[in-house]
């Protein structure tokens, strides 16, 4: 494995905020990579669990949540799925007296295919049936991506905002969730 993972670290700062504003920190979404290991400071992280968004309970100081991200579902041929979550705060510790929900942290270490040639190739099982198409590497996928995400974290740069958005019209493309559907997605 040594030298073929690419691993981002970050610490993810969710400010103190009012007890009023609107939920979810950090909006619905399926990670790009392999998987992801989040370090918890607070509850607040759900996962989409059927139709029903579960709270995931925050662990022992230092424990980690495994999340597998869209590489793994690729690759698993959609075995091993993509978890699909959010941050919020409707679950989280109760307001102060200042009506403030506390600063949630995390570190967050997300890790992926580091060669964007790697390619992201379905294993299928004798009698299953190919959910995704071969032939599409790590990076083709990372790059359709990349406004998608930068666009929900609110870190677009205006230039690419108007490209973003130019596509979103001409593609449907809203979601990295889209992207994967028209990109990789096998016909069915």
């Amino acid at each position: 494995i040594e030298g073929r993972i690419g691993q981002d670290i970050r610490m993810v700062d969710y400010y103190e905020r009012s007890a009023t504003s609107t939920p979810p920190r950090c909006g619905e979404h399926r990670d790009f990579g392999s998987f992801t290991l989040v370090f918890p400071s607070h509850s607040g992280l759900q996962i989409l669990a059927g139709n029903e968004w579960k709270d995931i309970q925050v662990p022992n100081l230092g424990d980690a949540v495994l999340l597998f991200g869209w590489c793994t579902q690729i690759r698993s041929n959609g075995r091993i799925p993509a978890a699909l979550h959010r941050v919020t705060h409707k679950q989280q510790v109760a307001a102060n007296q200042k009506g403030m929900i506390p600063r949630r942290a995390s570190a967050v270490l997300f890790c992926a295919p580091k060669q964007p040639t790697t390619p992201l190739e379905p294993v299928v099982r004798p009698g299953e049936e190919p959910k995704y198409i071969g032939g599409i590497q790590a990076g083709q996928l990372r790059g359709a991506m990349a406004l998608k995400w930068q666009m929900r974290e609110g870190t677009i740069r205006p230039e690419d905002l108007i490209k973003e958005e130019a596509e979103i019209l001409a593609t449907n493309m809203r979601t990295q969730d889209d992207v994967v559907q028209k990109t990789v997605a096998a016909s069915t």
